[in-house]
């Protein structure tokens, strides 16, 4: 179920960067992406339990926040579309409490790692505990009444869904794309898989906001 979710998720993702904004097909797919990305979410928290019951401790703690990274840039995302004009105080309240979990436990995982000596497994907990906080601590700084009056919906959103793509692809590329990579990148070049990911999704969000005037007014960019 995870496998399947993923490489669903994974292949909708560019129908809704490629086509018309707006459209219908941007919309339903859109959704669809939603749903698949629920499941990938879902199944790792599931994946999570059963490495708790089998011993593996590190991986479960890495799957779980790893659904969480992905879960709150979809959601909100995905949630900011209802509230076009003004975001309510209880969802701005959900996120930052979503933002302020992933800097509690990003610094917790970075601890982590290094008290196991960055090896084996632990070298993810330091990379994405690291992206989760760098991602995270600029939007616990704001004060919630300021979030909700002065949101940019436009740009949220659509970062928020490119944010959550580079998350799953990220997640493929540590895990199921690496040892196929491998062959082909050796060396330092494995870490190519890796970057390009985000590389590529900050320089969409830069276009989208270039390319489209309502995404550069009252950007909070948090």
């Amino acid at each position: 179920m995870h496998i399947a979710c993923g490489t669903i998720s994974l292949i909708l993702f560019w129908v809704p960067v490629i086509v018309k904004k707006g459209s219908k097909v941007h919309n339903q797919v859109g959704r669809l992406y939603v749903i698949a990305m629920a499941g990938v979410i879902i199944t790792s928290l599931m994946l999570s339990v059963i490495n708790v019951l089998q011993g593996h401790i590190i991986m479960a703690a890495f799957l779980s926040y790893l659904a969480l990274l992905t879960g709150q840039p979809l959601w909100y995302a995905f949630t900011i579309v209802k509230h076009k004009k003004k975001v309510p105080l209880n969802v701005v309240k959900i996120l930052k409490t979503l933002k302020y979990l992933l800097v509690i436990f990003g610094l917790i995982l970075i601890g982590w790692s290094i008290a196991l000596s960055l090896k084996g497994l632990s070298i993810l907990l330091l990379i994405f505990g690291s992206i989760g906080c760098l991602s995270s601590i600029s939007g616990i700084r704001m004060p919630i009444h300021q979030i909700a009056a002065k949101t940019n919906w436009l740009y949220e959103h659509v970062s928020g869904m490119i944010v959550s793509g580079i998350a799953a692809y990220t997640a493929f590329f540590a895990f199921g794309g690496s040892q196929f990579l491998a062959n082909f990148l050796p060396g330092p070049l494995a870490a190519i898989p890796w970057i390009l990911p985000t590389v590529i999704g900050v320089v969409l969000i830069k276009r989208y906001k270039k390319t489209n005037p309502k995404m550069r007014t009252q950007t909070n960019q948090y």
